[in-house]
């Protein structure tokens, strides 16, 4: 066989022709070619059982058992089988007998044993042996005119050959096996018996159909049959031929013996060409001849023509997998739509469920979407990567797409094509791709998801339903640029507790997804019970400048390495303002497991040179049954103008007691120029924050749940007597202050007061101090500072005793001097009361020095 023949087996398919060079005209000899009318109108012979043999001896015979042809561009390949019966008491040597073929015309034509057969040496005695040979003879040939010649050696003859006698085939002889008839072969020389058992076309596209043949091999041998490298061909009565591809649910297969499995090939053929009458061609690869030769002949039945049955809305369509190895029910759940700039984003939920008895691997389909004017839309998911279904199991999966809006319109379709059949693996037609429908499904209404923050909407997993509400939307200040965050709520609406499958969060902004969304979950657990819920925040940061017009959410489910986007919602326009919160008024921060109240106490101004301190405490209180880490806060302040100062927060750095309160406190240095009495505080939740260290300031990636708190700046009264004085937590009273001359130059100062420590908040380690300011006549300044907590005890009747050295009081006697007494905070002080009083002389006492505290 020459390599022309071999190299259109391969890739025939791939050339996509229609007429195969190699089977262009493959022919069967049939009654009908003879010339002979009585020979016409002879029933046709499907069997080759009762053509006379030739006896090789008193008990031993050959004859001819299977015959096949093969028309190429050199001739017809013709392959002929001798079965040699032996019922001597000794073996039948072989190496003493040959065959030829010889026209009856007297034109011989060489013969070669099939390499397969090659070792066969002998017949048993008593048994009965097969062999294969191949020879070419002219394309006009007829089998009716050929003679296939028994010939013994005999070194006694002139030619050494003896002919025994010749086998011929009736011109009524049929070669294809006729239709619902078994076919026996060998292949890889092990028995098996084959039969066609149907033929279905349907469409592939607007000019071709596929043609699905299924064949069933039975082996009735010892051994197992392993991937045969057997090809088939459909050959049309009109004599174009198609190379068939394995099915890609059959492309490795064994059949084990004495078991029976179909098997299912696929092609492309014309719409035009008729299949009527058409024939199944079995052949094979010789390695060793560099040929192809034919095993069987199979007459086709008659085609049938199998439509795309289409699923109606709320209907199951049930699947038969390939050989019968399980059912599926198929369903479309619901579908939803979000509208980008110019196209419709469509997710559709779609279910498996294993209606069989046993375990099934799900074929990994591949979908696309019909519109209207059958246009095709692929799409793609990796959801049946791996997928598996036990008896009763279901399995829903989502499926993503968009449209643009002109091709949206109307009914649309999802068709489940069957995974794409390719060529064997090192063959040169890998490449050719068969798919076709495995089921065809109306699509409902699509939900629309426009405008979708507030409105709950349903969404299947697994294990139950969940109730899936966004939210809020906020954009706020962070650093150098903003901060987008969207909450989503999900809430248990089963009656079960459900399991949240693996996450994964995306924001899309005007049609653009943001590829570094986090995702933040405020709770541990993956539980939720009946009535539960849980919030998800989707976090990115924003170029200040950049305006958002559409902003869409979507939440994926992660399988491993793959993603199946679950939901996805939409909102157009301007994004809503952050709540607000009245002066004095109470905040709720309701993240799971960390629920508190939040309301602000006092904003003050510490005064500087170029900048003034903006300070504010707040008051966040534990509204769990159980002792909690509150939530870490940032702050930013915001003038009326939109400028906007991060703040720097102070809070404790362990847990608070159910029901207890603790001191939050925030600040930021501010230009003078710019107006702090209408200033608002924005106070969020830190996200993925951490301590920063022993200051107990936060930093993280970002805020989310933000409000926007009125602040009013207290007015600090300045105090004309230092009897009574507040610096929080302390209320002071004092009973005697002194500063005693010494006649030289110190000064020795004692304060006696009495301390009460307010304990009602838990109060992160106090960054305020209390300077004490002694003012001299001459108007010299002598600063005492005094650290709260340390310094400054709680109780009565406490003293604080230092002494002031300086030149200005050498040899002074009596006089007076001004006290002052600050709140210092980060350098920048408030004045809390101020006092003149005299000093107590060096030599005796001056009257009246307590009444002077009165």
């Amino acid at each position: 066989m020459n390599n022309k023949l071999k190299k259109f087996l391969v890739v025939g398919t791939v050339l996509g022709l229609t007429n195969a060079l190699w089977l262009n005209n493959l022919q069967i000899a049939q009654a009908a070619t003879s010339a002979s009318k009585t020979t016409q109108t002879q029933k046709a012979i499907k069997t080759l059982a009762n053509v006379p043999g030739v006896k090789l001896s008193n008990k031993s015979s050959v004859k001819i058992t299977d015959v096949n042809l093969l028309i190429q561009d050199e001739g017809k390949l013709i392959t002929y089988t001798l079965t040699y019966t032996n019922n001597e008491k000794r073996s039948l040597q072989l190496v003493d007998y040959w065959t030829k073929v010889r026209s009856k015309g007297g034109t011989s034509y060489t013969s070669k044993l099939l390499t397969q057969d090659a070792e066969k040496k002998s017949v048993a005695a008593g048994s009965t042996l097969s062999v294969t040979y191949v020879t070419t003879v002219g394309k006009n040939v007829q089998l009716s005119n050929l003679n296939f010649e028994i010939i013994k050696w005999d070194f006694s003859k002139p030619n050494y050959e003896s002919i025994l006698g010749k086998i011929n085939i009736p011109a009524s002889y049929t070669v294809a096996t006729p239709v619902n008839t078994v076919k026996k072969v060998r292949i890889n020389d092990i028995p098996v018996k084959i039969k066609v058992q149907g033929l279905q076309t349907f469409s592939a596209s607007d000019t071709s159909n596929y043609a699905s043949v299924k064949i069933n091999l039975h082996n009735v041998g010892y051994k197992g049959l392993e991937n045969p490298n057997v090809k088939w061909v459909l050959r049309t009565k009109g004599g174009s031929s198609y190379p068939l591809n394995l099915n890609s649910n059959d492309t490795t297969y064994s059949v084990q013996p004495q078991e029976s499995k179909s098997i299912n090939y696929i092609t492309t053929v014309p719409k035009k060409v008729k299949l009527d009458g058409a024939e199944l061609i079995m052949v094979q690869e010789n390695e060793a001849e560099k040929s192809v030769i034919p095993l069987a002949t199979m007459q086709m039945p008659k085609s049938t023509s199998l439509q795309n049955t289409e699923t109606k809305v709320g209907k199951v369509h049930t699947i038969t997998l390939e050989d019968n190895k399980g059912k599926m029910a198929t369903s479309v759940g619901d579908v939803s739509v979000s509208q980008t700039h110019g196209n419709n984003y469509y997710t559709l939920n779609f279910k498996f469920k294993n209606i069989g008895s046993r375990e099934v691997s799900v074929p990994k389909y591949e979908f696309s979407v019909q519109n209207k004017k059958g246009k095709d839309f692929p799409l793609s998911t990796k959801a049946l990567d791996s997928l598996k279904l036990k008896p009763d199991e279901e399995r829903l999966i989502r499926l993503t797409f968009s449209l643009p809006y002109e091709e949206a319109e109307g009914t649309m379709k999802l068709v489940m094509n069957t995974p794409k059949a390719e060529g064997t693996e090192g063959t040169e037609n890998k490449e050719i791709k068969f798919s076709y429908p495995a089921g065809t499904y109306i699509l409902p209404k699509a939900n629309s998801m426009q405008q979708s923050v507030g409105t709950e909407s349903t969404l299947q997993i697994e294990n139950g339903t969940l109730g899936v509400t966004w939210n809020s939307i906020q954009r706020l200040p962070w650093d150098n640029a903003d901060v987008l965050s969207a909450r989503v709520t999900l809430r248990n609406i089963s009656t079960n507790t459900l399991k949240l499958p693996q996450l994964k969060g995306m924001l899309s902004i005007d049609s653009a997804d943001i590829a570094d969304t986090q995702l933040l979950i405020s709770q541990n657990s993956a539980l939720l019970g009946p009535g539960m819920s849980v919030d998800v925040h989707l976090l990115t940061s924003l170029p200040t400048n950049l305006d958002v017009a559409q902003l869409q959410v979507a939440l994926s489910e992660v399988v491993g390495e793959n993603t199946s986007e679950l939901i996805r919602l939409t909102h157009i326009g301007q994004l809503p303002q952050v709540p607000q919160v009245e002066l004095g008024a109470n905040h709720a921060l309701n993240t799971p497991g960390k629920k508190s109240e939040l309301k602000v106490k006092k904003t003050l101004i510490y005064p500087g040179t170029s900048s003034d301190i903006v300070y504010t405490e707040l008051q966040v209180k534990n509204v769990e049954d159980r002792q909690i880490d509150l939530a870490k806060l940032t702050g930013y302040y915001e003038s009326k103008n939109g400028e906007y100062y991060k703040t720097t927060v102070k809070q404790i750095d362990y847990p608070a007691g159910p029901g207890d309160s603790a001191l939050v406190t925030m600040w930021s240095k501010i230009p003078r120029k710019t107006v702090v009495s209408d200033m608002r505080l924005l106070i969020g939740e830190t996200v993925s924050g951490e301590s920063t260290g022993k200051d107990g300031t936060t930093t993280g990636a970002g805020y989310v749940d933000a409000a926007s708190f009125e602040l009013k700046p207290d007015q600090e009264t300045t105090l004309t007597t230092i009897k009574n004085l507040e610096i929080y937590p302390y209320s002071l009273q004092t009973r005697d202050f002194k500063a005693s001359l010494s006649g030289g130059s110190t000064v020795n100062l004692s304060w006696n007061y009495d301390a009460v420590r307010n304990n009602e908040l838990n109060l992160p380690e106090s960054e305020h101090k209390l300077i004490v300011q002694v003012i001299e006549p001459t108007g010299k300044v002598f600063d005492k500072e005094i650290v709260l907590d340390k310094d400054l005890k709680e109780g009565n009747n406490q003293f604080l005793n230092w002494t002031i050295q300086d030149v200005v009081f050498q040899d002074r006697r009596s006089g007076a001097y001004t006290i002052a007494i600050y709140d210092e905070f980060q350098g920048q002080r408030i004045k809390l009361a101020t006092q003149a009083m005299g000093f107590v002389p060096a030599v005796g006492n001056l009257p009246g020095a307590e009444q002077i505290l009165e």
